[in-house]
């Protein structure tokens, strides 16, 4: 027999947005399409690796760098999983690699871009495009945008104190400059990311939705994957040892999961929206008699 809920908790707002996020994870098969999503970004990590790696050959940036600043927020066991492969293809890039990767660089992220707008598109309660031509070129140049992202978020941590070094030595700028900038660019980090997100919850939608229905979730989803991934790479590091039980197989291992608590992370964010939405409407359409906003 289901138990009533009290009519104080009913009421209490946390509450509330906590049970429907929870009836929304249940209801739109979160679990289900966060794995379906890791599937594909599975797909997507060593064809894009290939691409970085083999960029960061061509333009002879410094992978140690790289790998340090994601270091902050990826579990180790990710990173081991492919930096001597890393080194090897950057040690060895060349053209015809570049490009090559590129190709499937392009393909696989549609794959995964292509699932986690389905999904966004069912948090905001859309059906499917009734152009289906148009919403595969959205994808494509979504991808494409996301690719000069990763691109120029490689460049800001690479490069960035390369060119500012170069700037000191010859403009007589202060020391200081330096300081500001290692302490902003993780902020300006952050700002991609957001924006990145921010872009893909409005592209899934079929007309221009207000700031309301598209900041708060972005925002959350972006906060929760920075915790979760610090949290799990914490976790792994200093209690879960996968490589014991599991061997080699522990990192591909820690990569899914982490792969499928990023998808959910991404999801949840356009759920956060959705319900936000849902709650105007009720709001709009039918106001409790209590005088409490329905979500």
């Amino acid at each position: 027999m289901r138990r009533k809920v009290p009519a104080w908790l009913q009421h209490n707002r946390l509450f509330r947005i906590s049970s429907g996020l929870v009836r929304r994870y249940n209801f739109h098969d979160v679990g289900q399409q966060s794995a379906a999503m890791a599937y594909y970004l599975l797909f997507t990590i060593f064809p894009m690796l290939i691409f970085i790696s083999s960029l960061l050959g061509v333009l002879n940036l410094n992978v140690e760098a790289v790998r340090s600043v994601l270091s902050r927020v990826l579990p180790k066991a990710v990173l081991n999983l492919g930096e001597t492969y890393l080194q090897y293809v950057s040690n060895t890039a060349s053209t015809t690699i570049l490009w090559f990767s590129l190709v499937f660089s392009i393909y696989f992220p549609m794959r995964a871009v292509n699932c986690l707008v389905r999904c966004v598109r069912r948090a905001y309660g859309l059906r499917r495009p009734e152009r289906p031509l148009r919403y595969q070129l959205r994808l494509l140049l979504f991808t494409l945008y996301l690719i000069i992202v990763i691109v120029a978020t490689l460049a800001l941590i690479t490069l960035g104190e390369r060119v500012l070094l170069f700037f000191i030595g010859h403009l007589d700028l202060p020391q200081g400059v330096l300081r500001v900038w290692n302490s902003l660019r993780f902020v300006i980090l952050a700002l991609l990311l957001f924006a990145t997100l921010g872009i893909l919850y409005a592209m899934s939608q079929d007309r221009r939705q207000p700031a309301l229905y598209i900041v708060p979730g972005t925002l959350c989803a972006l906060v929760a994957w920075m915790l979760l991934s610090m949290g799990f790479s914490f976790y792994v590091e200093n209690f879960a040892n996968y490589s014991v039980i599991y061997g080699t197989l522990g990192a591909v291992i820690v990569l899914l999961i982490w792969l499928f608590l990023s998808a959910a992370t991404l999801i949840m964010g356009a759920e956060v929206n959705g319900m936000i939405q849902e709650w105007h409407q009720n709001r709009r359409q039918q106001p409790d008699e209590t005088g409490y906003d329905r979500i």
